[in-house]
């Protein structure tokens, strides 16, 4: 996937299929879409291109607070797009030209006459320009007016609600994991480096890999999860902690700690990716570390107890 990532957009003018949005968690609402613009560029042979911002807008403007953070790591999300047979990408920099700009100038000067657009395909909540001023009322009326084909996707529902990324921030929140990747369409995952802990897993007997947890990702419930580890193409069981372990530690830094069951690995300094598959408790403070590591006996217990039960 060819990506333009500098603004002014030096991105040539040729017929394309524009997709438009955000899509924090690629999750299965934005999968239609995409795949809804794929196809019309196959019909019509079109570039199928999305566009996108390399920040999410919230994580910029005054309400950056009431955002919770990101499903997924800016790297994750593009290459899950990627993955959807995406041709281009428009990837805008969160910087205060592009946040200035227009919804008319947005889409006259920059979709339509920049970037060679033939058809567009948006959600029903699309929001574009400065200050999200642009919405699919306006897009209908221009798109009419110069010709271009629009494609306004529908919802897609898990139970009574619509599937979003702000259903999945929630839901990873509540620790309702299973729910969440439903809606994603497949498992939510943590990546990163693993990183050197304190070590106290090892001395209590089941050594862990650490990560240390991205700030700007949404936070998961604290507490034990059923998981896996991918790694070189290895899926292997695990069980994982994410918390501040608040019995040994009072730094307040969000950790996680993965046990792999039945492997002795040194993945120090490696790229990991733990997928989080079940909640199973919620984070507790022990009265003493012999009370934390029979608690976490139990825990590994319960957790292989699932894993060979084939259900993940």
């Amino acid at each position: 996937m060819k990506i333009y990532r500098d603004f002014p957009f030096q991105v040539a003018n040729q017929p394309r299929a524009i997709a438009l949005g955000f899509f924090d968690g690629v999750h299965l609402g934005h999968q239609r879409l995409i795949k809804e613009m794929i196809a019309i560029s196959q019909v019509r042979d079109l570039i199928p291109t999305v566009f996108t911002f390399g920040d999410h807008p919230h994580s910029n403007f005054n309400n950056y607070l009431k955002f919770s953070g990101l499903i997924q790591k800016s790297e994750s999300r593009l290459a899950r797009i990627a993955e959807l047979n995406v041709q281009e990408m428009i990837l805008a920099p969160m910087i205060d030209q592009v946040k200035m700009i227009s919804a008319d100038d947005f889409y006259h000067k920059y979709l339509l006459k920049g970037f060679g657009m033939e058809a567009l395909i948006v959600g029903k909540d699309a929001r574009f320009g400065y200050r999200g001023q642009g919405n699919v009322e306006l897009l209908e009326q221009w798109t009419k007016q110069t010709g271009i084909d629009l494609l306004v996707v529908g919802d897609v529902k898990f139970g009574d609600h619509k599937i979003s990324s702000t259903l999945i921030r929630e839901l990873i929140e509540q620790g309702d994991i299973k729910q969440a990747n439903q809606c994603l369409g497949y498992n939510y995952r943590i990546q990163g480096e693993v990183v050197h802990g304190k070590k106290l897993g090892r001395t209590l007997g089941f050594p862990t890999l650490n990560i240390i947890f991205d700030a700007d990702l949404v936070k998961p419930r604290f507490g034990v999860y059923v998981s896996h580890v991918i790694f070189q193409n290895q899926t292997l069981p695990a069980i994982t902690s994410i918390g501040t372990n608040p019995t040994v530690s009072n730094d307040y830094q969000i950790k996680v700690e993965t046990y792999i069951y039945d492997k002795n690995i040194d993945l120090y300094n490696e790229e990991v990716m733990v997928v989080l598959l079940d909640f199973v408790r919620d984070e507790m403070i022990f009265k003493s570390v012999d009370a934390m590591k029979k608690r976490i006996m139990y825990d590994l217990d319960l957790v292989e107890s699932i894993h060979a039960q084939g259900i993940f």
